[in-house]
């Protein structure tokens, strides 16, 4: 059988264009076949789910459930103390910015790696249902309390990184500088002039404050900075040396003279004293964070 001229044609064609297209030489030698390398495919992890919200404070987001729960807390206290119950507006202002205060600690412990972490929200869950007789005194409990299971475990989350970063803070309290002062105080400055003159003849300071306060004797034992009195009164009274006097200074219409007997560092305080100066340091360090922090209300 004859093959049809086009066909030929065309067959030739095919050939001048694709010469590769000939039956290609063969290696009569097997060519090993590359077996791929096994890959890992990734899992992918959950999103967690964002609850609605009422703000964000540095990426982490406050419930506006843990703010309805925060206002109904607010307002149970204001019953029990006996207190006027501000209006709506007022009382979810407070109870969000006390959220965002106790955020801005969450947020600073997961930065310094001090943040509770699953573990921790459980062993305190278990502590409180042994404390309590039973996990259903602990749901019973937060119902009263104004919590659902969620939002008391954001809360326990909230408290347990406060409870960690007050200990950080106040760690630091420990090598704050502290001082022995004696103070003489009168509502008449000519009394003080007087002392000056005594104190430029020799006299002991803390002798004749003896003599004005028969009680303590003058003596306003040790304190650090922020505890006692403004912050300009105070660098008078840290610039002086130990065993020097101020001058003459007039606070709300008192005049006083100091008397620095010792300054140390590292000394230990006095209870209500350690008490006053962890709070301003807590006051103070919530001012800094808030000043620096990304908060956004939603």
């Amino acid at each position: 059988m004859f093959m049809n001229k086009s066909v030929i044609l065309f067959v030739f064609c095919l050939m001048l264009l694709f010469p590769a297209c000939s039956v290609p030489h063969v290696d009569p030698t097997p060519t090993a076949t590359e077996i791929p390398e096994p890959t890992e495919t990734p899992i992918p992890q959950p999103t967690p789910t964002i609850p609605p919200s009422a703000a964000r404070v540095n990426g982490l987001y406050i419930a506006i459930e843990d703010v309805d729960g925060k206002k109904a807390q607010l307002r149970d206290a204001y019953e029990q103390l006996g207190e006027d119950i501000p209006d709506d507006g007022l009382l979810r202002e407070e109870a969000l910015n006390d959220l965002i205060d106790e955020t801005l600690f969450l947020s600073a412990a997961q930065m310094r790696g001090a943040a509770p972490d699953a573990v921790d929200l459980d062993t305190q869950t278990q502590a409180l249902c042994i404390s309590l007789g039973s996990c259903d005194a602990v749901k019973e409990w937060q119902s009263k309390n104004h919590y659902s299971e969620d939002s008391f475990r954001r809360a326990l989350e909230r408290e347990l990184a406060v409870a960690n970063m007050r200990e950080i803070i106040f760690e630091q309290l420990k090598d704050i500088e502290q001082i022995h002062v004696y103070r003489i105080w009168s509502s008449r400055r000519s009394d003080l002039d007087e002392v000056l003159s005594r104190l430029n003849m020799g006299i002991s300071f803390t002798e004749m404050a003896r003599n004005y306060d028969e009680t303590t004797g003058g003596d306003m034992s040790w304190f650090p900075r922020g505890v006692l009195f403004s912050k300009e009164v105070e660098d008078k009274i840290f610039a002086l040396n130990a065993g020097e006097h101020s001058d003459i200074m007039e606070i709300d219409g008192v005049y006083n003279l100091f008397y620095v007997a010792e300054k140390q560092t590292g000394r230990s305080m006095d209870t209500q004293v350690a008490q006053l100066a962890q709070r301003k340091a807590l006051s103070d360090w919530l001012e800094e964070q808030r000043n620096q922090a990304d908060i956004e209300i939603l």
